[in-house]
This record gives structure tokens, C-alpha cells and sequence, in this order.
């Protein structure tokens, strides 16, 4: 193999928050980077790079500190001394969404060009588990290289690594996402701290040699061998250049150890790799015993989880999309804003602090953090949507017309497919409001709606117009119900409530009312039939199939032993406790279009643990039930509420399917992934949890069950003989774990309210069948009133924008296979195009059929993920004035599509 070389790289891995308060470690990072720009700018010492933990947010806020040392920083970036990202953050994969990890690379990349230049290695040096899409996207910004150090190996207890369960992997690897994209990778096989503070003393130095490279050549297939000079918050070693020395006077002659970097070693390596073996999607530790993989952040401090999901929401369908809808109706695109709620929104994305597994000081600045993304994800979101509802055209009346004193309602749909979906929305008056004599309008079709009305009387409130002094006010209160029928993709539709032509001509709806049969309560539409028993038992029956679900909704608690990463079960012989002691209450609280169900329930749990097994006092916990199924819907949307008393213990949700399968699909970023139910032989954790982002189905050959949930991503299918699916509603534990004992008290959640949402979904054989419903759960849509007379004159906007019309849709995906989903519609970062993303979820190429509906002769080209042109405009096809892209998505394929406006011709 000739000369091998040793390529020692210095690092310091930087969680930014962990057994410590971020500012705690910002003064060790603040003194470790005044140190390392000083050695990279001395001569002679042999210290030649350093690698800054492949993320940029350190930079940040070590400049915050120190923003005198910006251009020396800057320099020794551009001469290739000291090497930054391409990450924004070192997020975690499995928690964080497909887009959020774009965003994550799209601002990582622009602030480390800032700085002098880009480190294009995809670095995951301790993600918990690598997601199956990885190399696509790490392609999509043109970054060919990876280093990761888990998914194969398991990684013990103070980053020992356990080398004799290495399952046949290489540390070169092809990592491959499904659609085949692969990138040149190299997994840490023997952690990233292989090389850290080598002796300077020869005879030591030959001691470290004959442990080090052994393991390193055990993995390694070329004559390039990697040693990290670093580990977790590891002061930088400044006399690396004498242990390099050092080792050189006592290494064989055809070993070479230098001071490199991974630009240098990737070149390296490219030439000298032969034959690898590819590692294909998902990398979880699968192939191991299954211990010490640390799935089990995942349900570790739900809250966070929760607040992260709503939020990822809110920027990617709403704040986003309509605030590209605004812009064409004249609003600008408030892209700095937006810009600045991703970065707040990012510094919770570390593995540390969105897997729940940091000190109770970390995840209460966490909570700031999540409260104030949210301030300014809904701030902006609002602003959009007012700005387009208070642009609507008035209805064809006299000034003088009663029917000025009304309200032009728009209806908001967030999803690339139309919706309908029931409605609420406050509309405020300075008068009382004979609301019997009122009636809302569809503003298309004339057609009257019927309509639920609740007058809240008086409240206080406040403006803050544009180009003037706040004004309070004192207003009536209305809050309006309605279904808001097939509501166009990515668009709005407009209603009027104004005063009626005749009186007492609108209609109320009714609230239905459930079914009371055999002593128990029924909610029954045309296509499913839920039926609650006092007793406790719950059954679902779906009628289009006669498949019907027996004992879901079953409460399932266990002890936890265990620790923020690791659900361990307690040793207690009655472990075990399922809720089925039936309901103390049942009452029906329907609404108008929505059968709802509250049932009380009391169940005794253990107070805490006593060593290995549970106390034998007991608290009793209430648990809410709220249980809905609209009238046109297909699915079962269940709120749970409760206080928890308890403490080390983890709380499901069971859903029995009785489904012959033996795999499960869940979707993770980008993807619709299959996973096997039973572990891989030589797994021995009891425990098999897995990760989703928001849903998880079952299939066979005749049928289907989909759960979608907000913001609980951990769920197990058990090896029962029922294939039951086990969400996990909450986890109690008492210390974070890891290397030393460190208290987490609030990580027990003992006297917080807990609220979990999810939905029950049915479907036949296609799982895809169940996304609609899953999306009409997860984003219902949203609607603002403005009285008609403040409505603002369509005068187009400065941009010359077009008129705001009453119903309109940017584009759609209607006739496109269910199993393509859209993933973002935003503006580019440089303003220049709107970007339309899209994932094929199938394992085969499928058609896409895109309607570009509201955009006049737009072009259309594809692009990368780094929102760089790929292809020449493509071809449009015309047809009743709408333009449709008509493309095919390859399997498992991220494509996204850039429009532009056609330039105007000129005048003369």
C-alpha cells in the first residue's frame, strides 16, 4: 500500500448547551478561540489548522464577544488555516424537519462564505442516528464528503467505543440516500477523539502509536488514516506540533503523521479508495444490541418536542407561503424577519438541547428561545394574512348599503391539495350585531352559508397603525363558525357576513348529537363509527371496509429507571399498569360538523421509584379525554389532557391493529421510511422504540392504519401478536446521565399540566390514502375578518403586483399522486424566484402534475437545494388559462422548481 499516512486534525467538538448553561461554555469557548487564532498565526510551532466543529453559530457567538477579532478570524478562514462549516447548528436529524435542516445549510453555508470560505464536509460527528436522505441533500448544496461517528457501531459510556461489534463496516464508506445520491463518507469508527492530547515525549509517544493506529488501520481500507486531536469542550492541545514531531522520530519509515485537515484528507483519500462497501439510508445503530443508541431523546422533555413541531409548522406553511402570496399582492417579502425566526428557531435544533437531554437551565432558556420564534413566526404570519384579507374586493354594493357595515371573512388553506375544513374566526364591532338578521355569503357563488354565531360581548384591544399613534379601543366581540368547503391549495377563499336582504333567512347549524347505544356513546359519520363503553373500552369500525379496531386507546405506564437518553424498564414484577379501569364521566359537548366526546377517567399510579423498582404509594391521576370525528372526515382526533403527579415512569397510548405486517413506514425528513417490526437477531434490548416527525402506519394486504401526532415523534410497534402501535405520551426521569451524575428535577414534569393532540386514521391498503386527513389535522386552516368599509382599494402594489382577487390558489398539486407532498414555498435568498419544493415519498419514479394557478407566464426552472439553477426554463403547458408543469419525481426524489416572472417588455 506503500506510505500511510497519519492525518491528525485538531477540533474541539462544541455543544453549544449540555451539562452546562450555554453562557457557562461560552466563556470556555471565548478563551479556546483566542488561543487557537493566536497558534494558527505563530510560525514555526506546527500548528496548522484547526477545525471549528463544522457549524457556524460557535463563530457567532464567539464574535458577539469579541468583534474586534472578526478580521483576523476572516484572514486565517481565507488562507485555509481555520476551517468553518457548512452547518448553522449541529442539529439533530431525527427531530428536526427536512426544511429546517435545509435552512440549517443555507444560512450555514452564507455565513461561513462571510467568513472567508465553506468546509464542504457534511460533519454529523454525534448525531443520535443518521437520517436516510443525508447524502441527497448534502449533494444538493454540492458537498460530495461526509464524517459521521454513529449508526453503526454502538458508542459506550465516556465515548468508548465498542470496536468488536463493527458488523462488517469500513470507516470509508458510500453513504447512500434512496434515490440512489451517495457521498464519500467516513465513519468514526473509533470516535472522534481517537487522537486526542498526544504525548510529546517519544517513549509515550511510541506507547499511544502502538494502541492508535492498530485500531485505526483494523478499520481503515487506504493508507490514510484519520486521528481527531479533540473531543467534547476539549481545550485546544498547543504543543500538537511537538507530539507530532515526536511521533514522527518513532514511527516506522513508512508512516508519515501530519497536521492536517479535512479538505487535505478527503483530496487524499479520493485517490487512494478501491472497492467500498455502501451504507443505503437510515443509520441507527439497526445491526447492534440495541443498547446506549439514545433513540429514547426523542421523549425525553416532550414539551420541547411539541413547541418545536408547532413552530416548524408555522415557518414552513404559513409564515413562509403566504408571505410569498403577499408579496405578489404588493407586501415586500419580509425575508430578514423570517431569516432571523429560523436562526432563533436552529439555536434549539443541537442534538443536546432538542433531544431534551441537558441541564433544567438549558431547556428553561430554551423555552425563551421557542416563545420568541414564536413572536415573530405569528407576528409575521398575521401581518401576511391581514394584508391579503384587507385587500379583497368589496361586494358590488352602493356606499351607502347597509351591507358596508359587514365583514369580508377570508379563509386561508396552507396544503398544495384544496380543503374544506370548519372554520372559526373573531370579528369585532364597535356596535351590537343583530346577529339573527345577518347572513354570510360565499363571495363566488352567492350562496348562503350556514353559519354559528357567539357573541363574547366587550373587549379591550389595541392597534398600531402604520402611519400613526396606537389607538385602543372597546369593541363587541363575535366569534363566527362555518365549513369553509374546498378552499384552493396554497390560496384563500372569501366570504361576506353582512346584514340579510330578508330576516331570519340564515341558518344556524345544528351541533349533532351523539348516539347513545346499549348504554354506550357512538360518534358515526358516513365513513367511520367510534363507539366509547363506560367500562373503558374503545372501538373504532371503518365503514368503508368493515375493518373494525377493538381496546384502542388503552393508557399503558411503565417505570423508568432510566435517564434523559435511555428508557430503561424498572425491576418492579408489576410493572406494568394498563388503564383500563373504565371512565368516571362521559359527556357529549358536540359543536356544529364535529361529534365531540369529553370522558373523565381516574387511574392510581406509583409516586416515584424506590431504587430499581417502583414506590408502592400511589397518586391518583385525571385524565381528559376530548374525542372528535367531523362530519366529512376520516379520522379520529383525540386530545388528552392531564396534571402528572408521578415521577420515572413513561406513559403510551396503545392502539391495537390487528394488522398482518411485519414492517411499519414512519415518516422522517424528506422521507416515508420502512422499517422491520422485529429486530435484527441479535438485538437485545427489550426496548425497540423508533423516531417519526408526525405519523406512523401500518399495513397489509386489504388494510391500513395511520396515527398522526403534534409534536410526539417516539412510537414502537409491539411484538404482541396485534401489531399494537404505542405512542409515547410522556416520559418522567430524574437525571440527564451520560458520563456523571447530574440532576434534572423539572425533567419529571411533576405538577405540569400535560395537553397531547393526535389522530386516528383508517385507510385501505395505500397509507398515502391517509395524508390529506393527516394534513387537514396537523394545519387547519385559519381565517381573518376585516369590516368591508376598511377594506383597501385594489390598486395593485408598488411592485405592480396584480389585483387581490376574492379566491385565488398559487399552485397546486391536485392531480398529482398522493404520494408527492410539498415541502416549502418560500422566496429565494436572493429575492430572485419563488422556490416550490416537493418530495416523491414512493420507491418509484411517479408523475407530478403542477398548477400554477396563480402566477401570470411564469418560468419555470428546476433547481438544487442550495436554490441554484439545474436546467434551462422548462416547458409549461396552457390549457382554461392555467399554466401545469408536468414533470416526474424519481423514487424518493427531493425536487425543487424555481419561478420567475417573466421580465416585461418595454414600452416603444
Amino acid at each position: 500500500m506503500g506510505k500511510k499516512t497519519l492525518h491528525i486534525i485538531s477540533h474541539s467538538h462544541w455543544d453549544r448547551e449540555w451539562y452546562m448553561p450555554f453562557e457557562n461554555f461560552r466563556i470556555r469557548l471565548v478563551e479556546l478561540f483566542n488561543q487557537v487564532l493566536n497558534l494558527l498565526e505563530e510560525d514555526g510551532n506546527g500548528f496548522e489548522a484547526f477545525h471549528a466543529d463544522g457549524h457556524v453559530l460557535l463563530i457567532e457567538d464567539y464574535l458577539e464577544v469579541h468583534p474586534e477579532q472578526r478580521s483576523r478570524l476572516e484572514k486565517l478562514v481565507r488562507e485555509g488555516k481555520l476551517f468553518v462549516g457548512p452547518w448553522y447548528v449541529l442539529q439533530d436529524a431525527f427531530l428536526t424537519s427536512g426544511e429546517a435542516q435545509v435552512r440549517n445549510l443555507l444560512y450555514g453555508m452564507e455565513k461561513a462564505r462571510e467568513l472567508g470560505g465553506v468546509t464542504m464536509v457534511g460533519y454529523y460527528p454525534d448525531t443520535f442516528g443518521n437520517i436516510s436522505q443525508s447524502a441527497q441533500m448534502l449533494q444538493g448544496f454540492g458537498i460530495k464528503h461526509a464524517v459521521f461517528g454513529r449508526g453503526i457501531n454502538p458508542v459506550a459510556e465516556n465515548n468508548q467505543v465498542k470496536n468488536e461489534e463493527n458488523n462488517g463496516f469500513t470507516s470509508e464508506v458510500w453513504w447512500a440516500s434512496p434515490d440512489g445520491s451517495r457521498v464519500l463518507s467516513v465513519f468514526l469508527a473509533n470516535w472522534y477523539h481517537n487522537g486526542m492530547e498526544l504525548p510529546v515525549d517519544k517513549d509515550e509517544a511510541q506507547k499511544r502509536i502502538d494502541i492508535v493506529v492498530p485500531n485505526v488501520e483494523r478499520f481503515a481500507t487506504t493508507s490514510h488514516l484519520l486521528l481527531m486531536n479533540g473531543c467534547d469542550h476539549q481545550p485546544v492541545q498547543r504543543d500538537v506540533g511537538t507530539a507530532i514531531r515526536a511521533m514522527n522520530e518513532v514511527l516506522p519509515e513508512n508512516y508519515e503523521a501530519v497536521h492536517s485537515n479535512f479538505p487535505r484528507y478527503f483530496h487524499e483519500l479520493e485517490g487512494s479508495v478501491g472497492q467500498l462497501h455502501t451504507a443505503v439510508g437510515e443509520l441507527t445503530g439497526q445491526i447492534t444490541e440495541g443498547y446506549g443508541l439514545l433513540i429514547n431523546t426523542a421523549s425525553s422533555r416532550l414539551y420541547l418536542k411539541q413547541w418545536n413541531a408547532r413552530l416548524q409548522r408555522e415557518l414552513e406553511r404559513w409564515t413562509e407561503p403566504f408571505s410569498v402570496i403577499a408579496d405578489q399582492f404588493g407586501m415586500a417579502y419580509p425575508r430578514h424577519l423570517i431569516r432571523h425566526a429560523w436562526k432563533l428557531l436552529m439555536k434549539n435544533h443541537p442534538h443536546d438541547s432538542i433531544c431534551g437531554c441537558s441541564l433544567d437551565e438549558v431547556h428553561r432558556e430554551m423555552e425563551t428561545r421557542f416563545m420568541k420564534t414564536s413572536q415573530v413566526a405569528e407576528a409575521l404570519t398575521t401581518k401576511a394574512l391581514t394584508f391579503i384579507a384587507s385587500r379583497v374586493p368589496q361586494p358590488q354594493a352602493e356606499a351607502s348599503s347597509p351591507f358596508m357595515n359587514g365583514y369580508a371573512i377570508t379563509v386561508f388553506n396552507p396544503l398544495e391539495r384544496s380543503s374544506g375544513s370548519w372554520v372559526e374566526v373573531e370579528a369585532y364591532s364597535e356596535e351590537a350585531i343583530a346577529v339573527e338578521e345577518w347572513q354570510l355569503l360565499d363571495s363566488v357563488s352567492g350562496q348562503k352559508i350556514d353559519l354559528q354565531v357567539v357573541d363574547e360581548g366587550i373587549v379591550s384591544g389595541f392597534t398600531l397603525p402604520d402611519e400613526q399613534f396606537r389607538i385602543r379601543w372597546k369593541k363587541r366581540k363575535y366569534v363566527l363558525r362555518f365549513h369553509a368547503a374546498k378552499v384552493p391549495a396554497l390560496g384563500y377563499t372569501t366570504y361576506y357576513w353582512m346584514p340579510s336582504e330578508n330576516n331570519n333567512e340564515a341558518a344556524t347549524p345544528k351541533a349533532p348529537l351523539v348516539q347513545s347505544i346499549d348504554g354506550a356513546k357512538v360518534l358515526e359519520n358516513e365513513r367511520l363509527a367510534l363507539t366509547v363503553h363506560m367500562d373503558g373500552r374503545i372501538s373504532l369500525t371503518d365503514k368503508r371496509n368493515h375493518k373494525r379496531y377493538d381496546h384502542i386507546l388503552t393508557l399503558e405506564d411503565r417505570g423508568d429507571i432510566g435517564d434523559e437518553y435511555n428508557f430503561v424498564q424498572s425491576e418492579d414484577a408489576n410493572d406494568l399498569r394498563l388503564g383500563t379501569g373504565g371512565f368516571t364521566s362521559i359527556e357529549d359537548c358536540s359543536v356544529p360538523g364535529v361529534l365531540r366526546l369529553r370522558i373523565e377517567q381516574s387511574w392510581s399510579l406509583p409516586q416515584k421509584r424506590e431504587g430499581k423498582q417502583r414506590s408502592k404509594e400511589e397518586l391518583t391521576h385525571t385524565f381528559q379525554w376530548l374525542i372528535s370525528l367531523e362530519e366529512n372526515a376520516a379520522r379520529i382526533d383525540v386530545e388528552l389532557t392531564w396534571t402528572n403527579l408521578s415521577e420515572d415512569h413513561r406513559l403510551r397510548v396503545l392502539v391495537p391493529t390487528d394488522l398482518q405486517t411485519g414492517d411499519v413506514y414512519a415518516d422522517s425528513p424528506f422521507d416515508w421510511t420502512k422499517r422491520e417490526i422485529v429486530p435484527w437477531e441479535g438485538w437485545k434490548n427489550p426496548c425497540r422504540t423508533e423516531r417519526m416527525q408526525s405519523r406512523v402506519g401500518l399495513k397489509d394486504d386489504k388494510n391500513g392504519f395511520l396515527i398522526a401526532t403534534d409534536g410526539l415523534p417516539e412510537y414502537e410497534v409491539l411484538r404482541d401478536g396485534r401489531n399494537t402501535l404505542a405512542i409515547t405520551i410522556l416520559r418522567c426521569i430524574g437525571e440527564l446521565g451520560d458520563w456523571n451524575y447530574f440532576p434534572t428535577p423539572e425533567a419529571q414534569n411533576v405538577g405540569k399540566t400535560q395537553k397531547v393532540r393526535f389522530s386516528l386514521i383508517p385507510v385501505g391498503q395505500d397509507l398515502f390514502e391517509g395524508f390529506n386527513e393527516a394534513d387537514a389535522f396537523l394545519y387547519p386552516a385559519k381565517a381573518v375578518a376585516v369590516p368591508i368599509r376598511e377594506l383597501t382599494a385594489n390598486e395593485g402594489g408598488a411592485s405592480g403586483a396584480s389585483e387581490v382577487p376574492t379566491r385565488y390558489s398559487l399552485a397546486n398539486l391536485e392531480h398529482s399522486d398522493p404520494a408527492v407532498r410539498l415541502t416549502t414555498l418560500k422566496k429565494s435568498e436572493n429575492e430572485e424566484a419563488v422556490v416550490l419544493r416537493l418530495v416523491n415519498l414512493m420507491e418509484e419514479p411517479c408523475e407530478v402534475d403542477l398548477k400554477l394557478t396563480g402566477q401570470s407566464n411564469p418560468i419555470v426552472s428546476k433547481g438544487q437545494l442550495d436554490e441554484s439553477a439545474l436546467s434551462e426554463p422548462l416547458k409549461l403547458e396552457e390549457q382554461d388559462a392555467l399554466r401545469s408543469l408536468r414533470d416526474q419525481a424519481g423514487a424518493k426524489r427531493i425536487e425543487t422548481y424555481l419561478l420567475k416572472q417573466q421580465p416585461k417588455s418595454k414600452e416603444g
